[in-house]
């Protein structure tokens, strides 16, 4: 978005390298048709509400964005949007979707969070491009699968009142099903098992008493966050017993942010002399989980900590919730986030490096290692993803987007629970294994297109666990600790010298953990 174009003024009288080349006309042409394509704010409004309407710029426009500009109403210029892909109405008093979003013949993408609508209309049905939909942070206490067109991947309705979900089966090609902070309990989730293509159930923050089984035998289901439910906030409450105590923050100096995502940021700081991470969090509930139930969960994965998950050094609850974690200097996520294209798959790195096949097995060992100490002590973590995958990288000497690996750490506790110790729980852990293979896969992707000779065992390896990782059956999902073993052993076994990425040898981590 932005304002209007202008052209360049007359060029009579001017001297000649003053005048725009050929080139800069170029420019001026494709910056002014990324206008006309996109318009968001108070451009976007005014294009609506203009009178007479500007059919043609209207009907060029692939996105608009309208979020947060007062709105009651939608203007029936919206109807001229014939070759709109993505609108987003969010946060204005509209009460509802309006109808006209059904004469949007290419929309793919809609958006409708914060406008306090109580239903999803049947205008919305008939949309059959939708590929996904964001209706977060409304007052909807049913959510009628039938409203929605048949063929969407990707539902966001969190922060609602969703008690019910009839004909929610209807919708077979959903993968990604964000639900958290909703008023669901377990025969109120119950039909969403009857979704096939479900790969990613966000239900944090709900009324859960127990998780439905029949979502635990699902065969796609990869991450499943179910924090701040009466269920697991139980068992929470048990893990927390043997917790650290929290520290004082007076002892802790803030200094330069480094970055910020979902409700936190993080900064530079110093503690007790070293230098530190510092995470504040700036709200108490996001689309995973909660503040509280981050916080928990790192106070009891810091006890004892292990070195393939970021390091928890403390935490504290006051002038707000807070932890001290360690500096990793010039770790870059392993991938890019997953994209409204690829809904639960993650995206190429965006310098472009690629992995070689010690490599990527160093990240797989580092992310299987992670995962079972999770599981030891009695967690999910719930996203695991390469975007959640710190790795430190050293190039290699054959030069170009090649990288070595020195160092991994999983992150990112948004999403992570405390299961019960009973068969559920181990079945809701098992289940985890799936994302781990995706994981995999996006390892694979990462690697060279044409690799060494010596490299295809290692690829086989990777490419046989992923495999296994698959299983539609959970009874036959490996463990996390069973694939480390595999590939710390072969890693060693081939003579790498690659020290294994745990913080102590693998044969000792075994035996004070697992057994």
């Amino acid at each position: 978005g932005g304002s209007a174009s202008k052209d360049f003024p007359a060029q009579r009288g001017r001297p000649h390298f003053l005048r725009p080349s050929k080139f800069d006309s170029m420019a001026e042409g494709k910056a002014k048709q990324a206008r006309q394509e996109a318009a968001s704010g108070r451009v976007a409004k005014d294009l609506l509400e203009a009178d007479p309407p500007d059919a043609v710029t209207l009907g060029a426009l692939s996105q608009l964005d309208v979020r947060k500009l007062g709105l009651a109403s939608v203007p029936s210029s919206l109807g001229l949007c014939r070759r709109l892909v993505k609108l987003d109405l969010g946060d204005n008093p509209l009460l509802k979707v309006p109808d006209l979003v059904a004469e949007l013949p290419c929309l793919e993408i809609l958006f409708a969070s914060g406008v306090d609508m109580k239903e999803v209309p049947m205008a919305v049905h008939k949309c059959e491009k939708l590929h996904m939909v964001g209706f977060r942070n409304n007052q909807i206490a049913s959510l009628n699968g039938a409203c929605f067109p048949q063929n969407l991947a990707w539902l966001i309705a969190a922060g609602n009142q969703i008690r019910e979900m009839p004909n929610i089966s209807c919708l077979q090609h959903v993968r990604k099903l964000m639900l958290s902070h909703n008023r669901l309990t377990c025969a109120g989730l119950a039909p969403v098992a009857e979704i096939p293509a479900l790969e990613m159930l966000r239900v944090a923050g709900n009324c859960l008493e127990a998780f439905p089984k029949a979502l635990l035998r699902h065969p796609r289901l990869a991450w499943v966050a179910v924090g701040g439910n009466p269920f697991a906030e139980a068992a929470l409450e048990k893990r927390l017993g043997g917790a650290p105590p929290v520290v004082d923050f007076k002892e802790v100096s803030v200094g330069e942010k480094l970055g910020s995502g979902a409700g936190a940021t993080v900064y530079r700081g110093s503690w007790r002399g070293r230098m530190v991470a510092v995470k504040l969090w700036d709200q108490e509930t996001f689309s995973d989980g909660s503040t509280k139930g981050e916080w928990s969960i790192n106070l009891v994965a810091s006890a004892p900590g292990h070195r393939s998950i970021v390091g928890v050094l403390g935490a504290f609850s006051e002038p707000r919730m807070g932890m001290i974690l360690e500096l990793l200097e010039n770790a870059v996520a392993a991938a890019g986030p997953p994209t409204p294209a690829s809904v639960t798959r993650d995206s190429p790195p965006s310098d472009g490096r690629k992995l070689d096949s010690v490599g990527a097995l160093k990240v797989a060992e580092g992310v299987a290692l992670a995962g079972a100490y999770l599981h030891s002590r009695g967690l999910t973590h719930a996203d695991i993803y390469l975007h959640n995958t710190l790795i430190i990288t050293e190039p290699l000497p054959r030069g170009g987007p090649l990288v070595s690996v020195r160092d991994v750490r999983l992150s990112d506790f948004g999403g992570a629970t405390a299961v019960s110790d009973d068969e559920d729980g181990r079945a809701l852990q098992r289940l985890e294994l799936r994302s781990f293979g995706w994981l995999l896969q996006d390892l694979l992707d990462l690697c060279m297109a044409a690799p060494a000779p010596e490299e295809a065992d290692a690829v086989a390896l990777l490419q046989d666990v992923r495999a296994r990782c698959a299983q539609e059956d959970v009874e036959r999902l490996p463990k996390f600790a069973d694939l480390a073993v595999e590939f710390s052993t072969f890693l060693h076994g081939h003579g790498s010298g690659v020290a294994p990425v745990g913080s102590c040898s693998w044969s000792t981590w075994c035996g004070s953990a697992l057994r």
